[in-house]
């Protein structure tokens, strides 16, 4: 599919999403008079040039200036009434040559039925509606930026109304930096600057979700920072939703409770279209903060991450005073959407010194040695807007929160991250600090993996595939033309492979080893299936958009929600069409010897799966796809193997140890000469052993079975085959190894 016509269909989805959820106000719903009144607002020269004067080394973004209005609908704006259902109040504000248009409410408060919206001149861009859902004891209601030099503010009111209390927009919030606004629009950060949903940030596509983008009044200015989302060490149902920035990003409760947080602001593909994010967080509550260590703890207000809205993921942490040796930030620079820098160096210690700006007179001076600097960016920057944004270690745990420095794309050197261990526990007072708030129980941890709200998943998780590791993944061509795992000339679009599971599996994603993916864009279905024979019911699937960047290279896909399976199942994908002209092909095992297994599955358009092995002539091998989950080990009641022509094998992960039943008729006869070969999935022998030494025992259905335990902890993870035999006899059996 072009490019240009999966965008198209991007803004028609999402024009048509607005129309059902949002643009239900009356104004569009209900013919009522053309709106004729406007207030028209002047540029604020003066202030802006005050602001773009400013130098500093801290890392936030004045995005705006603050214009006090006090327009309420008692003094001001346009009444229409609509017959047998309310009544409705616009008014237009205008502010010349302004990129952006924000504002205070105050004295907010909405009664059941009444409803809220601010909106832009194309009525494209959105925010609302607000209702007594958005109602708070400070009865103050800031409104994110829209695009463009006008807005429009509507109030709806149903006849039933008893009460109606009158609002006032105290402020406007004059946007004289762009920040990427509007439907396609060109980058607003700088161009080495690299999009999170691009190759680098594959491997982070959950981390991104616990980053947001804060919209903070300082001294009567709007300011651009960001933050992320933070883990604590409690149950899923006690979990808070606290928000890690920076001190000079927000520094008190009024700040706090003023500040805009918005999730999701991230393209929804590498290089695509920008939209703009419609669910905005306010009122949040002021946890702890520190001017000297330059952080900052916030709650947002209860039951505002609404995991179908949000989809939440709370970052992991890490309190080691070791310098970490690589670092990840995901973060929004000049507001924009979701960027990510990698450092592959070790990180140096220093202190961060930064001098004062309209919104923070005084010097930053924080305390000595209690900032990371990153000397190197290899890949991105920062840049302001990205202030309070995280740096993750090599475990995906934050371990620094950024206040400033010099990096820019020409020369991207020497960033200031506030060092998290400084910010755990260096002073005492629980107003100063973060361990009593991430940590209320007190456990005796050092370090906490991610939790993810979507799935009801924390901490790391396994990989469970098919290739060994002594397997050097290849892409074989087909007969006539394509690829063995892309469409081809046999007409295959689906693909799969068989995981052989004997433990419940929690699975929240899976990993493609991708070969190739044409110009400039495939659309590709992503799918677990459940079955015996052949993948045969759904158990979740995901259309994804894949773009050639990604050729090459282990690409992610985090799932939705977690899906648990007992027994085997299948991973995969499809396909469009049977064309040469869009390529998306995984890697897959070199073809195998008939000693190997062969896993791989792939079906015809509209016909059914068939095993590579049962192919005329056969192929044995396995699709490049591992599970991303954790795979436990079943609880089962230990009976003796009731052996049928097939040896039996109890793999036990937490030993590395695997015991190898079989039947033995004369036991001490062929111990002698009984012989164990084992076996990884390319038929490679692993290990071979000779006179075996084995338990002996008679059990109740008295047979005699021989127990051998094999130590496999120098395998890497991966299935195995075991053949063991005797002069009489030979049996085999398969064991997977996760670990």
């Amino acid at each position: 599919m072009n490019l240009y016509v999966r965008i198209l269909l991007f803004i028609i989805i999402l024009n048509l999403a607005t129309e059902t959820s949002y643009a239900q106000k009356w104004s569009s719903l209900y013919r009522i008079p053309e709106l004729t009144a406007y207030l028209i607002l002047p540029e604020p020269v003066e202030d802006i040039e005050r602001l773009l004067k400013e130098e500093s080394y801290l890392k936030s973004l004045a995005y705006a200036v603050g214009i006090d209005i006090s327009q309420n609908p008692q003094t001001t704006g346009q009444w229409d009434t609509i017959p047998a259902t309310g009544y409705v109040w616009r008014l237009g504000i205008q502010a010349e040559n302004a990129l952006s248009l924000n504002m205070f409410i105050e004295n907010f408060r909405m009664e059941t039925g009444m409803k809220l919206y601010v909106y832009d001149s194309s009525m494209e861009n959105i925010a609302g509606p607000f209702d007594e859902h958005n109602n708070s004891n400070s009865g103050v209601l800031p409104i994110q930026s829209l695009p463009g030099d006008m807005v429009i503010v509507e109030w709806n009111i149903p006849l039933h109304t008893t009460q109606r209390n009158d609002f006032t927009i105290a402020s406007i919030g004059y946007g004289f930096r762009g920040a990427g606004f509007g439907r396609i629009v060109s980058t607003a950060a700088d161009a080495c600057n690299i999009d999170v949903n691009c190759v680098t940030g594959n491997h982070w596509q959950r981390e991104k979700r616990s980053i947001v983008r804060l919209e903070t009044p300082i001294n009567n200015n709007w300011y651009y920072c960001s933050g992320v989302l933070i883990n604590q060490a409690v149950e899923a149902e006690r979990k808070k939703p606290y928000i890690l920035t920076a001190n000079h990003c927000i520094a008190n409760q009024e700040e706090a409770r003023n500040t805009i947080v918005i999730f999701d602001y991230e393209k929804p593909y590498c290089d695509g279209p920008r939209f703009l994010p419609r669910d905005a967080i306010s009122g949040s509550n002021l946890v702890a903060t520190k001017w000297e260590l330059d952080f900052t703890l916030i709650e947002l207000p209860e039951n505002s991450l609404l995991t179908a809205t949000h989809r939440p993921f709370y970052a992991g942490w890490n309190i080691s005073r070791a310098a970490p040796q690589s670092v990840v930030g995901i973060h929004h620079p000049q507001g924009d959407v979701k960027k990510i820098s990698v450092s592959g160096s070790a990180l140096n210690t220093g202190t961060f010194r930064a001098s004062g700006t309209a919104a923070r007179p005084a010097a930053h001076i924080c305390d000595d040695n209690a900032h990371w600097i990153v000397r190197r960016w290899d890949e991105g920057i920062t840049e302001g807007g990205s202030s309070g944004s995280p740096i993750f270690d090599g475990d995906h745990r934050i371990v620094g929160t950024l206040s400033g420095g010099v990096a820019t794309c020409s020369n991207p050197i020497n960033d200031y991250y506030s060092k998290f261990y400084e910010q755990w526990n260096k002073y005492q007072n629980i107003r100063e600090s973060l361990r009593p708030w991430l940590n209320p129980d007190n456990k005796s941890i050092t370090s906490l993996g991610g939790y993810d709200a979507v799935t009801g998943y924390e901490g790391s998780y396994d990989f469970l595939g098919n290739i060994g590791d002594n397997e050097a993944p290849i892409l074989k061509n087909s007969e006539g033309w394509g690829y063995l795992t892309s469409q081809n000339d046999r007409n295959w679009t689906s693909f799969a492979e068989k995981i052989q599971n004997d433990t419940i599996a929690n699975i929240i994603g899976m990993e493609i080893n991708v070969a190739k993916v044409s110009e400039p864009s495939v659309n590709v279905k992503f799918a677990l299936w459940s079955g015996n024979d052949a993948p045969y019911t759904v158990l979740y699937e995901t259309e994804i958009i894949a773009t050639p960047d990604f050729n090459n290279f282990p690409m992610r896909i985090y799932f939705n929600s977690k899906v648990v399976v007992e027994g085997d199942f299948y991973i995969g994908y499809s396909v469009e069409n049977s064309t040469p002209l869009e390529t998306f092909a995984a890697y897959h095992s070199p073809i195998r010897p008939n000693a190997g297994i062969s896993a791989m599955y792939v079906k015809e358009n509209h016909g059914e799966w068939t095993a590579l092995e049962d192919l005329t002539p056969p192929l044995y091998a396995s699709l490049g796809v591992r599970a991303i989950g954790k795979f436990g080990k079943k609880t089962v009641t230990f009976l003796p193997p009731q052996i049928n022509n097939k040896l039996k094998i109890i793999y036990q992960h937490n030993t590395n140890v695997a015991l190898v039943f079989f039947e033995n008729d004369k036991p001490f006869a062929s111990l002698q000469t009984l012989i164990i070969e084992c076996y990884d999935v390319s038929g490679r022998r692993v290990t071979a052993l000779n006179k075996i030494e084995g338990i002996t025992d008679i059990f109740d259905d008295g047979k005699t079975y021989t127990k051998v335990e094999l130590d496999v902890s120098a395998f890497p993870p991966g299935i195995y085959i075991i053949h063991t035999f005797d002069k009489d006899n030979r049996q085999s059996g398969k064991f997977v190894k996760l670990r």
